[in-house]
């Protein structure tokens, strides 16, 4: 039974390959009969204006055909020698079933759509499409910001919540610190001459921080050990942020405020793209909520009017294919270099490395065009050589042309990179001139109230000398009777005690008798 089903399974793969093969073969009877009956036909091909992958000029009467779209065109044309005419849609957009290109295919105006068009699959039922020659990415092209998105300050090397942590952190030891040395006080015998006020714990928490030390001393191993807590935790802190402010001045990625499309609406960018192109369509359809939020502007101007006067002078995003913007910035780098600027002077602008809309791009056919499988044939075998790659990539460096990262050895400190220093010593010098303000109101306040008394009459002989303290032995008497009185060795002492719990007898000076 297996040898059988081994039989049969061998029988069938033979005949698989003779049927592989004769298909082939009748590809190939069908293609040379359709390459000879195209030899004299006339053509009608539309276009558009998007150069340099397709475009029309205006000579001598008639439209010419140019660009990489063309030279396809030329390539077939040299095999099966045809003639054609050129066809541009007024309206220049890529429209729909009676507008634009796709409107002209629709109409049978025109036979064929040679440009690079998106594969649009609602518009099925009117045109039909070539082999998809490549997958066009509609990128963002911007003036080059002066500094990443991450931020080159004092502030960059943590991000937002770090800060925020820090600040709790900050904000919240000094109550922490005035508290515990409080509440120890009451209820252990030690710290009594440690000041539990929280402006106190605060000096000491700012004391930490820029390693000025404190006038506060503990005793007590618990006061200790939150006291070495944060010195240890800002010692740590301060380490990090040295090291990662270093790294950020020197050796951080260059990034953009546009991170992926949603960003042009979110932060309500303005845009322009030119009339008629993808991006358009796209705005209505598939952008829809990603540019939610943002302006955009569709001109049919060139595209050196785009850069210079739109992007340049009034810093919006231009959203175009990239074999465009790609030619654009380098015909603008070649004219700097020129000039021997330096490589920061010369990317003046920089395109994002994600699409803002990728579309596989065809050929349009109007419907039941007879000679659709003969330029299928030709054209995915252009593509399958990767011809079609090789011409939009023609006339550009095999390095990517002013990249994100300059990849700069040196790099100067600017302004920015200080601009919170400056905020921060300002900042310091007003409060500082505002607290000696309220410092000499606040004097004036209590110098006035200390020489402000009533007048009481006083006898000539009143002596105007401070009174004397009383004298020792009078403490002992029943005026003083809660005094705390003991009589060591039979003699009367003034016993006080200690916060470390210890009586101390009076000091030797005490027990001078003041005379009259």
């Amino acid at each position: 039974m297996n040898t059988k089903v081994a039989q049969f399974y061998l029988v069938w793969s033979e005949h698989k390959n003779l049927l592989k093969y004769a298909n082939l073969a009748d590809d190939k009877i069908v293609i040379n009969a359709l390459g000879r009956d195209l030899v004299g036909q006339h053509l009608t091909i539309a276009t558009t204006q998007n150069p340099p992958l397709n475009y029309a000029e205006w000579e001598n009467g008639k439209w010419i055909g140019k660009g990489i779209a063309f030279e396809f065109i030329k390539y077939i044309q040299d095999r099966y020698p045809f003639n054609y005419t050129v066809t541009v849609p007024p309206d220049i957009v890529l429209g729909n079933k009676t507008a634009g290109v796709f409107g002209l295919m629709g109409d049978q105006k025109a036979d064929i759509a040679a440009a690079f068009l998106p594969k649009i699959d609602a518009y099925n039922h009117f045109v039909d499409y070539s082999p998809t020659l490549d997958v066009g990415e509609w990128v963002v092209f911007m003036k080059r910001p002066i500094q990443s998105a991450t931020g080159s300050g004092l502030l960059a090397p943590f991000t937002f919540e770090v800060w925020i942590l820090i600040l709790i952190f900050l904000l919240g030891m000094a109550p922490v610190v005035s508290f515990f040395i409080f509440l120890h006080k009451k209820l252990c015998p030690g710290e009594q001459n440690l000041p539990s006020h929280i402006f106190s714990a605060l000096w000491f928490v700012y004391g930490a921080i820029v390693k000025q030390g404190s006038t506060m001393l503990p005793s007590a191993d618990s006061t200790r050990l939150i006291f070495a807590t944060w010195w240890i935790f800002i010692t740590v802190l301060t380490a990090f942020y040295t090291a990662n402010l270093t790294a950020f001045l020197t050796l951080s990625v260059f990034t953009l405020p546009v991170a992926k499309p949603e960003d042009i609406g979110d932060k309500g960018y303005t845009w322009v793209t030119d009339r008629g192109n993808t991006i358009e369509e796209a705005a209505d359809n598939v952008l829809k909520d990603a540019l939610k939020g943002s302006k955009g502007h569709y001109v049919y101007e060139s595209r050196d009017s785009i850069v210079y006067d739109i992007v340049m002078k009034k810093d919006y995003l231009y959203l175009g294919e990239k074999p465009q913007v790609d030619h654009i910035m380098y015909r603008e780098w070649l004219v700097r270099a020129s000039e021997d600027l330096l490589e920061s002077l010369r990317c003046v602008y920089v395109i994002t490395t994600w699409p803002v809309l990728a579309r596989e791009r065809v050929f349009l056919y109007k419907k039941d065009f007879k000679f659709k499988r003969l330029f299928d044939h030709i054209i995915l075998h252009l593509m399958e050589g990767g011809c079609v790659k090789y011409k939009v990539r023609f006339g550009l460096p095999k390095a990517p042309v002013c990249p994100l990262d300059l990849k700069s050895i040196e790099r100067q400190l600017r302004n920015t990179d200080f601009l919170l220093t400056y905020y921060v010593i300002s900042t310091g010098y007003g409060l500082s001139f505002l607290s000696f303000v309220l410092e000499f109101l606040f004097g004036l306040i209590c110098r006035s109230q200390l020489y402000v008394r009533e007048e009481k009459p006083r006898s000539p002989f009143q002596s105007t000398s401070p009174t004397l303290p009383p004298a020792y032995h009078t403490l002992f008497d029943a005026q003083y009777n809660h005094t705390n009185g003991e009589k060591p060795n039979g003699n009367d002492y003034w016993v006080e005690p200690t916060h470390q719990g210890r009586n101390v007898g009076p000091r030797p000076s005490i027990l001078i008798q003041y005379a009259q």
